[in-house]
């Protein structure tokens, strides 16, 4: 007799908590999961309204279950992406810009927004192979594709 998968709800919270807390420390602020889980989420939906819809389906589909909820939240469906940046500067004023409206009032990050992305783009090795981190920068317009290519 097959042994029947059990979902619990404590082994999702303990895998997002470790993977939060691993990204927290790699950001240089261990104590912040809070604001490093903003982080996160205005990093993870700049890309997700950037890519195509299968794309983000195939991106989340190894996320912790608890990440998959954040990175869908507030997702509307849309057949060609929302956001149209083009360069990395562009990218960062995205992810400032959502990292505000998420509640992230001027914390002084140790680190240039276009490092807190590169981190948070590394972060996802817990859960993506490295064919799919390659699958996801190759979604990614030319000039930030180039820029990750040597960095993720």
């Amino acid at each position: 007799m097959m042994a029947k998968n059990k979902l619990s709800f404590e082994k999702f919270s303990q895998d997002a908590h470790e993977y939060i807390n691993s990204l927290a420390r790699n950001l240089g602020h261990p104590n912040e999961k809070d604001r490093v889980l903003r982080l996160w989420r205005a990093v993870m939906h700049t890309i997700r309204d950037r890519i195509h819809y299968g794309e983000s389906l195939q991106l989340i589909d190894p996320l912790n279950t608890l990440l998959k909820g954040i990175y869908v939240e507030n997702w509307k469906f849309s057949e060609k992406p929302t956001l149209d940046y083009d360069n990395f500067q562009e990218m960062e004023q995205e992810v400032e810009k959502l990292q505000n409206f998420y509640g992230e009032d001027d914390f002084p990050w140790k680190k240039s927004t276009k490092d807190l992305i590169i981190i948070t783009l590394n972060s996802l090795k817990y859960f993506l192979t490295k064919n799919q981190l390659e699958h996801l920068r190759g979604q990614m317009p030319k000039e930030i594709k180039e820029e990750l290519a040597s960095k993720i």
